[in-house]
């Protein structure tokens, strides 16, 4: 007899029906009451254990800042995710196209369209700052095609609402565990790959290099994709400015082909890591310090080597 399939949780399935049900508000007649209910979940959050982590992380990654900036920062960590999630209920319904219109593309659509000439697909880095779904959502309303990766949890219908969000802005998702030639045949077809890799993913191959100034889980997909494509990492981010925000796009970062596999990978990942923490430090409230980065540490070599090995390759638990 099969055995039977555990039941989603309450509490996720309360956030999937809300989600659905603001969003259904946002950006209408009924936008105010939709901005007080965030904005009291925002509030309530300074309270949570979410607070506590992001008061941890921002202790271990500002040192030099006293107590009190960095007080400052996590209240305007939360009223920026209040936004986010705002903008994101309005990008679930028909009254999209003013949140759309907010970002300033500037000459980086240009930019982007020269890399991807000749049918080149792009491999595409982001970190959880600014607004990523926004970003997404902009590149393929600019006629940019392809797929972003991430990471699809099970029996939580609130992650599909996420997933069906892109798909109605023309945006594709695939899993962080979905076969390698699925995420290489979009970049073989000229397509745009998306990656949010700035936070912490114990159950991916990663490697411990600096983050901020210390030591952090970093997962290795975007090394090994370069490799394996033979295309450059680009960095870019949708930042916050004012009222609206601003796409950009940094210069690609080339994997070292006179160094061997271990070094030109993790010296393009250093390279990508300093370019997240540029971003974050000058714009910290903008970034999730509430999800772990620093929570694991290796305690030996074979520990490192056993997080660098891919899924199939470790050892059962």
């Amino acid at each position: 007899m099969a055995a039977d399939i555990p039941r989603e949780p309450l509490r996720r399935r309360v956030r999937a029906r809300s989600l659905a049900a603001l969003g259904t508000l946002a950006g209408g007649p009924f936008d105010p009451l939709v901005g007080a209910a965030l904005g009291s979940i925002a509030f309530g959050a300074r309270w949570s254990r979410y607070d506590a982590l992001a008061a941890h992380n921002l202790e271990l990654a500002l040192p030099d800042l006293d107590a009190a900036a960095r007080g400052r920062i996590r209240r305007a960590m939360w009223s920026h995710t209040r936004r986010i999630v705002h903008e994101w209920l309005v990008l679930s319904n028909a009254r999209r196209e003013r949140v759309l219109a907010s970002v300033d593309l500037g000459d980086s659509v240009g930019r982007l369209r020269e890399l991807a000439r000749g049918g080149r697909g792009l491999l595409l880095c982001t970190a959880h700052i600014g607004n990523w779904e926004l970003l997404a959502a902009r590149l393929r309303r600019e006629g940019f095609d392809g797929a972003v990766v991430g990471y699809k949890k099970r029996r939580d219908s609130s992650a599909d609402w996420l997933v069906d969000l892109r798909a109605s802005l023309g945006v594709r998702s695939l899993a962080q565990d979905d076969s390698p030639r699925e995420l290489l045949s979009v970049l073989r077809s000229g397509g745009g790959l998306g990656l949010l890799c700035d936070l912490e993913v114990k159950r991916l191959s990663g490697t411990w290099l600096p983050f901020l100034g210390r030591p952090a889980l970093t997962m290795t997909a975007p090394a090994a994709l370069a490799r394996a494509s033979g295309l450059p990492l680009v960095p870019l981010a949708c930042i916050a400015r004012g009222a609206g925000y601003e796409l950009r796009v940094e210069e690609p970062l080339e994997l070292a082909r006179d160094r061997d596999r271990r070094g030109a990978e993790d010296d393009l990942l250093t390279r990508l890591n300093a370019t997240y923490a540029r971003w974050i430090r000058a714009h910290p409230e903008q970034w999730v310090w509430y999800r772990p980065r620093w929570s694991a540490a290796p305690a030996s070599e074979a520990e490192r080597e056993a997080a660098r090995a891919p899924l199939s390759a470790r050892a059962p638990r």
